[in-house]
């Protein structure tokens, strides 16, 4: 039985509402409700079974077959098509996502082969090219710049001695502009409007054309900027060259089949008319070939079209009826193949040259028939000198240039007969101080060669001096190369010992360096130990899915504790070795000063031992030359005992020679001489009347009186030569 009561209040009185009803009747509809709760959740469970394999099928197909795609995509199969873009849902959504990623794999892909293939084309194109980033610093350069950096190097180094072709990444790609031009070229570059630009530099004798492009990313944004180089040294000079040519010579140009197409403003000149109306004209017209040529060789044109190159001079009719001549050549220009492109002629106007020439051949032409009859007559008048007759004389004047020859021989021949005339007058003189010579040459010779013996005895005493001061010379510069060589030996040493104090030093330093490297990998070791802590904490937290992650860190925790531990003991070698370092440069120290010391005291025995030297040579110099003076003086006194043996023997020819020469001077014919009568045909003693000598009629010498006084002077000469010898 179930009862259950209310407090009810009626009227200002409390009441209790009680009521009781079996509990068979209360459970029978409470059973009969849990019988179709139970259906209904049966039945709910089994709808709900149903519903979620419908959808776990629907939900896991596709992502099976968008998993399948992702692995090919891993595989690196672009060209894949993703499955479920079409849904609404998020599995469409995660093969949108999966679609993106793939066209961005893909195009990566392709980016990748082409920036593969353009580093490629980088490094083997042989365009000279060099890359900067968007602050003109150098990133990369191609081995065809390298090699044209590397060819013109010398240059460089002229302006940057420290230039090197292979260690230009890194540096500002103007390098070579000083540094007001510099910021110049980066205002100009910085404004996109102003590129690609190009700019032509010199380097020295180098010549380079570049040209500066900017490079965009995808967004249109500056990246940085590609310069190309062309060395145009070769072009600059071709073009050089060829405006030199073009200033300094005749240039006309004529189409393959001869018809002139242009020339330069030095052909213009040279024409004094338009250019214009020579167009069209065949070369035959403008220029007069030899005919000669032409038949032995052929036409000038055709044998141009055949290859050949033809020189010479050429004539060029000019339009006032004159005449220009060219020296030059034409010549074929032909392309690669061979194959004839034009026809090009270079020369230079040797117009006044050869009409100079012309005026020259001329005046030689009169100078040589003026220059016939100068030497006619002057074979006549050489033949009659040749023949003895010293009055020749040429009458006929001559051309202006050669009066003077004319003039010449004729004072020649005066001059000639006064001197033969002298010669006659004199020749029996000199027969008389003959004989008196000899006299004195005798004696002269016999005192010579009393001194000459007297002067052998002291060269031979000097010459033992000499040798002996020589010797003492020699040990002197000996020595001196001994204590020269043992202070470069000592200065070397001192020079292997500070080379050894800064190797020390440099070792020192080094050492210092070393350590600030081992302090580095210790802070390394600590941050990887603080990593593997946290990527050990962070495995700890993945569980099961972090344990090999965790492992991994502990590992790199006892690796890092080993870089520590060795970098530490690393510290402590180097700090031992920094000491023994510092010990060796305090002991190198020592020793170097020791051998400046050493240096200086050898540099003072070197001095003293120099002037020993230098006073023994100066010495030997001084006797050496007494020596020579002496021995010269011999020579000279051998000599002139010699000589005055031949000048006694000389003296005695001389009277013999003066009697021939009386009979060679009667062969010349010289006129009337001034005081005889008729002409001087024969001057031979036999034919004179008596033994008298030749001159004897001349009213005015005195010949014994000439002779008298003349012998008296030789005396007096013999007798100062003998006072001087004996002073001496």
């Amino acid at each position: 039985m179930l009862a259950a009561f209310v407090p009810v209040e009626v009227f200002g009185k409390k009441w209790a509402l009680v009521a009781q009803e079996a509990s068979s009747e209360v459970l029978a509809s409470v059973s009969k409700l849990g019988k179709l709760l139970s259906w209904g959740a049966l039945a709910a469970i089994t709808l709900t079974g149903l519903i979620g394999a419908f959808f776990a099928q629907s939900l896991t197909r596709p992502l099976w077959r968008v998993v399948s795609v992702m692995r090919e995509i891993a595989k690196g199969n672009y060209s894949v098509k993703i499955p479920g873009t079409e849904r609404g849902d998020e599995i469409g959504v995660i093969a949108d996502s999966l679609e993106s990623i793939r066209e961005r794999l893909e195009r990566g892909r392709k980016e990748t082969r082409e920036n593969t293939f353009r580093g490629v084309a980088f490094e083997a194109t042989s365009a000279a090219v060099m890359m900067a980033d968007a602050d003109m610093v150098i990133t990369s350069v191609n081995p065809a710049l390298c090699a044209i950096l590397e060819q013109h190097r010398a240059e460089f180094e002229k302006l940057y001695p420290d230039f090197d072709p292979q260690g230009t990444v890194g540096s500002e790609m103007d390098f070579y502009h000083p540094e007001p031009v510099r910021e110049h070229i980066r205002d100009l570059l910085r404004d996109p409007e102003n590129l690609p630009y190009v700019a032509n530099i010199s380097i020295g004798e180098a010549r380079f054309s570049l040209r500066i492009s900017m490079v965009r990313d995808e967004d249109g944004a500056q990246m940085g900027y590609v310069v190309e180089w062309e060395d145009v040294t070769r072009e600059f000079l071709n073009t050089a060259i060829l405006a030199a040519i073009d200033n300094s010579q005749v240039k006309a140009e004529f189409t393959r089949e001869g018809l002139f197409l242009g020339a330069n403003q030095k052909f213009a000149d040279m024409m004094g008319e338009d250019l214009e109306k020579l167009e069209g004209k065949h070369g035959t017209e403008i220029f007069r070939f030899s005919e000669k040529m032409a038949a032995e060789r052929g036409a000038v044109f055709d044998r141009l079209v055949r290859g050949e190159s033809i020189s010479g001079l050429f004539e060029l009719p000019l339009g006032n009826g004159s005449s220009a001549i060219v020296e030059g050549s034409f010549s074929p220009v032909v392309d690669a193949n061979g194959n004839l492109l034009r026809i090009l002629m270079l020369g230079n106007d040797v117009t006044e040259a050869r009409l100079a020439i012309e005026a020259a051949e001329a005046r030689r032409e009169t100078m040589r028939l003026a220059q016939a009859e100068v030497v006619e007559s002057l074979g006549q008048g050489l033949g009659l000198l040749a023949e003895g007759d010293l009055t020749a004389r040429i009458e006929n004047a001559f051309s202006p240039e050669y009066e003077k020859l004319r003039a010449d021989f004729n004072t020649t021949g005066e001059r000639l007969l006064e001197a033969m005339r002298a010669v006659v007058d004199n020749a029996d003189l000199i027969r008389g101080e003959a004989s008196e010579i000899a006299n004195a040459a005798d004696d002269l010779s016999a005192r010579t060669e009393r001194q000459a013996a007297t002067l052998e005895e002291t060269a031979s005493a000097l010459d033992q001096l000499t040798s002996s001061v020589s010797s003492a010379a020699d040990g002197a510069g000996i020595a001196n190369e001994l204590v020269q060589a043992a202070r470069e030996n000592a200065e070397a040493s001192g020079e292997v010992v500070r080379e050894a104090v800064e190797a020390m030093s440099a070792i020192e330093k080094s050492s210092l360096k070393i350590s600030s490297i081992t302090d580095v990998i210790d802070d390394i070791a600590f941050q990887t130990n603080l990593l593997a802590l946290n990527a050990g904490v962070e495995a700890a937290r993945a569980g099961d899915a972090g344990r090999g992650f965790a492992v991994v860190a502990s590992e790199v925790r006892a690796l890092a504790q080993r870089s520590s531990d060795a970098a530490r003991e690393i510290n402590e070698l180097i700090s031992q070795s920094g000491a023994q370092v510092t010990r060796g440069v305090k002991l190198v120290g020592q020793t170097g000063s020791a051998l400046a010391a050493i240096v200086q005291n050898v540099t003072e025995i070197n001095q003293k031992v120099s002037e020993i030297a230098v006073s023994s040579r100066e010495q030997s110099s001084g006797l050496v030359e007494i020596n020579e003076a002496v021995n010269q003086l011999d020579q000279v006194t051998q000599q002139n005992a010699a000589m005055f043996e031949e000048t006694t023997a000389a003296s005695h020819a001389l009277t013999r020679e003066a009697e021939n020469l009386n009979e060679t001077t009667s062969r010349f014919k010289i006129g009337t001489l001034p005081g005889r009568s008729g002409l001087h045909e024969s001057a031979d003693p036999r034919t004179q009347t008596g033994n008298a000598p030749p001159h004897a009629a001349l009213p005015d010498d005195p010949p014994a009186q000439i002779r008298g006084s003349h012998g008296n002077l030789a005396v007096e000469v013999a007798d100062g030569i003998e006072e001087d010898w004996d002073d001496f």
